[in-house]
């Protein structure tokens, strides 16, 4: 596995800085993928997530605490697995503002109180994490060159069990979709979603998930080996199953209902016949769900697991690095917002390493095409927006998704400039915090307490603001029809219709 944050601050080239935990110390097993040095405070988007951001803190020490805030909430919004910052002459202390929001974010701080080369903390640890992809990478080669040898004199579940436990001893299990045991060795392993030294990946029949791979190895501490057994055997097992058990009638009507329900204007005759297949009934609400891995397939495994616990009536497909799944909404929970469902994906184990988008809520099969392509591209457009949630939702992104749909550029920014004129024009930092403060207050329905709590302002702070606000436009709009124009320009601005520079 990567470091963790733990160790790369126990590293020598890091520990000479003295580092001290400010915020998140309780974080500190999560893993660091790299570690980049910037003193650029626009710096997020070029993030990937995981990364140990270093800094001397010169852009720090003259932002105002509005831009502290949103600095900490763009790092946490793109999953930076934390922030070392140089204190001493240019930074005397780490600004309280950037401590609070971290706190609020989960935003692990940390304070250098000595001086330490960023050039070479870089070159020492991002060696590190390098030659373990190169350790990764040679293992899994092996993995797969011992398993198709075993494929090749025809060997079955069992026998390719059997290779995987002399790569990695301890205990090795192959569930069925249903979790029952087809093969195993060693203990029979029942609990694939369990964390403790547990490792799962789904193994997908002809972009079916058929079967759960599960490895318990005897030495925890071999992730390099687990890892590689997790990305490289499903391939060979998929071949095996299928020479032993071709895909029932079940899962081959999962496989057809998807593939129709993935095409654009399928037949409606033959969408609601092969969902009939499925054991779909009509007069029923759906959502569609698309998964998709950011650091292997092991955490579909528990999503999918997930969704079919959420639902017996979940229909499912993982092939790669995605995962296709039409959901029964279940009656407790058809309001619209899938509440316990997004709560339970929000929760998966391993959620960070997948993100999961849920389309709306359609009632009857052929809205299954629709809710499908919309749980996609809400995935696509989270992505775009940086939205770093495990789950997003199609309902929460409305607006977004209708703008996104406006293929007339132009046409949007002049929108957003007719009805936000008075707070572009005051300059960029300024208005830009406005306009901030204006959206969070819409989004809270007009509530000012809760728009100060979630801003982490004083209440006072909120009013002077939004006095500012009021009189630039020329009046409070609150409960007039100007409202929803606002809010819509809003989203509109903060998603980059406008041009800020």
């Amino acid at each position: 596995m990567p470091l963790s944050l733990a160790d790369v601050l126990a590293h020598p080239s890091l520990a000479a800085g003295r580092p001290v935990v400010r915020v998140g110390a309780q974080l500190l097993t999560q893993p660091v993928r790299w570690v980049h040095s910037s003193e650029v405070i626009d710096i997020a988007h070029l993030l990937r997530g995981g990364e140990l951001l270093l800094t001397a803190g010169f852009a720090l020490a003259s932002a105002d605490p509005d831009r502290l805030r949103r600095y900490v909430r763009e790092l946490s919004a793109r999953r930076v697995a934390g922030v070392a910052i140089e204190t001493g002459t240019q930074l005397p202390r780490i600004p309280a503002e950037l401590i609070e929001e971290a706190s609020a974010a989960g935003l692990p701080v940390v304070e250098l109180r000595g001086v330490v080369p960023f050039v070479e903390v870089a070159e020492a640890i991002n060696g590190l994490l390098v030659n373990e992809s190169v350790q990764r990478l040679r293992r899994g080669d092996a993995v797969a060159h011992a398993l198709s040898e075993e494929l090749a004199r025809g060997g079955g579940p069992d026998e390719l069990l059997a290779v995987l436990a002399r790569l990695l001893p301890g205990d090795v299990t192959l569930l069925d979709a249903a979790g029952d045991v087809i093969a195993a060795l060693g203990n029979e392993i029942a609990a694939p979603a369990a964390d403790s030294g547990l490792f799962s990946v789904p193994v997908a029949v002809q972009g079916v998930g058929v079967a759960t791979l599960v490895v318990s190895p005897d030495d925890p501490a071999d992730h390099v080996t687990a890892e590689a057994i997790v990305e490289r055997a499903p391939a060979a097992l998929a071949i095996s199953l299928l020479r032993s058990f071709p895909p029932s009638a079940a899962v081959r009507a999962a496989q057809a209902l998807l593939r129709i329900a993935g095409q654009p204007n399928p037949a409606p005759e033959r969408l609601v016949a092969a969902a009939r297949a499925a054991g779909l009934a009509d007069g029923v609400s759906y959502v569609g769900v698309v998964g998709r891995s950011v650091d292997g397939p092991v955490a579909l495994a528990a999503v999918d697991a997930t969704l079919h616990r959420y639902s017996a009536g979940t229909v499912s497909s993982v092939a790669g690095d995605e995962l296709h799944a039409i959901v029964v909404v279940r009656a407790d929970d058809r309001s619209g917002s899938c509440a316990a469902l997004v709560a339970s994906l929000r929760t998966t184990s391993r959620a960070e390493q997948a993100r999961v988008a849920v389309g709306p809520v359609v009632t009857g099969l052929t809205g299954l095409p629709g809710t499908l392509a919309e749980a996609r591209f809400v995935l696509d457009l989270a992505g775009d927006l940086g939205i770093a949630d495990t789950a997003v939702v199609a309902a929460d992104l409305v607006l977004e998704r209708l703008v996104r749909r406006i293929d007339d550029p132009a046409l949007l920014a002049a929108f957003v400039r007719e009805v936000l004129g008075p707070l572009l024009v005051v300059g960029v930092e300024r208005g830009r915090r406005l306009i901030d403060t204006l959206d969070v207050y819409l989004q809270c329905g007009c509530n000012k307490t809760e728009a100060a709590a979630r801003l982490h302002v004083q209440r006072q702070t909120l009013y002077q603001r939004l006095e500012q606000i009021f009189a630039l436009l020329g009046e409070d709009p609150t409960g007039s029809p100007r409202l929803a124009a606002l809010h819509l320009a809003t989203r509109l601005y903060l998603g980059g219709v406008v041009d800020s520079n």
